[in-house]
């Protein structure tokens, strides 16, 4: 095998994903993993020959960046709130906006023990951080995908929060009648005509099944908004993400299914409207 330098390693990725017309990023990103180096120490080392091990795994890795496939499944791993958590092809990539809506739920929480229920859990990575953030409470994670249920399980093994548990059911089908103080969910909200405007990376390797909802995007809100207040406690609180542009959609569904209930809508980091905080009106 051919020994390179970090440097020069780099610059033959970057100029490989180039013509591909791919993000030379991800390469960076992807050798930073890797190596164990972050950004600046990688420049200290930009002269040192890539251990043969390494080389094998950013070649392999990089041919797939080539093919569109997504840096965290390469590595799969992802980040979430500063924690490491599994990923793979049955389980979307966490995203800023999410830790945007986790970060207020943990905020909001409050001294006293709750009950939480988490529809939709992916990978897990709400159920799993809200269970180390809280480790008195009881959380139950659900998902129709038995695929995405193991590596949801395989996370929470992985930080042994055994206050979540896990059950497969389509949103409350299988839940059996109980009363939540708090209930989270970041459901597929993506309508199917917009597909035409994603990343190559998303349509062709995170899972339809997490992505779309019917209804351009809306078919989830309409069901959850139903049937959510008899799983809500008196005073519980639903937490839900959405897409930026569907917030007047999902606040008249509200409106028309939860009348009684104050709804609010909240921002992320780039100004747009990404989740949403509901509770009866007491």
């Amino acid at each position: 095998m051919e020994k390179l330098s970090y440097s020069n390693a780099l610059k033959r990725a970057f100029s490989v994903l180039k013509d591909l017309n791919k993000f030379p990023e991800d390469a960076e990103y992807l050798m930073e993993e890797l190596s164990g180096f972050n950004y600046t120490q990688l420049q200290l080392h930009r002269n040192d020959y890539v251990p043969n091990d390494i080389m094998r795994k950013f070649r392999d890795g990089l041919a797939r960046l080539g093919m569109d496939e997504p840096v965290q499944y390469i590595l799969g791993y992802a980040y979430f709130m500063g924690r490491t958590f599994s990923v793979n092809e049955h389980v979307l990539i966490p995203r800023q906006d999410t830790e945007d809506m986790v970060q207020r739920i943990i905020d909001d929480h409050g001294n006293n023990k709750k009950s939480i229920c988490d529809i939709g859990t992916g990978s897990g990575i709400i159920a799993v951080t809200l269970g180390l953030e809280f480790p008195d409470d009881e959380i139950l994670a659900t998902d129709i995908s038995s695929d995405a249920l193991e590596v949801a399980e395989l996370n929470s093994e992985n930080y042994q929060t055994n206050n979540v548990f896990f059950k497969q059911s389509d949103l409350f089908a299988k839940i059996e009648p109980q009363k939540f103080d708090v209930i989270v969910s970041n459901p597929p909200y993506i309508a199917k005509d917009e597909k035409r405007d994603m990343d190559l990376s998303v349509i062709k390797y995170e899972p339809d099944l997490a992505l779309y909802g019917n209804d351009n995007g809306l078919e989830f809100y309409e069901n959850i908004s139903e049937t959510v207040d008899n799983f809500l406690s008196d005073e519980g609180i639903l937490y839900m993400e959405f897409g930026f542009r569907q917030k007047d959609a999902i606040k008249q569904i509200f409106c028309d299914n939860l009348p009684n209930y104050v709804v609010e809508f909240h921002k992320d980091m780039s100004g747009n409207y990404r989740y949403l905080k509901a509770k009866k009106e007491m």
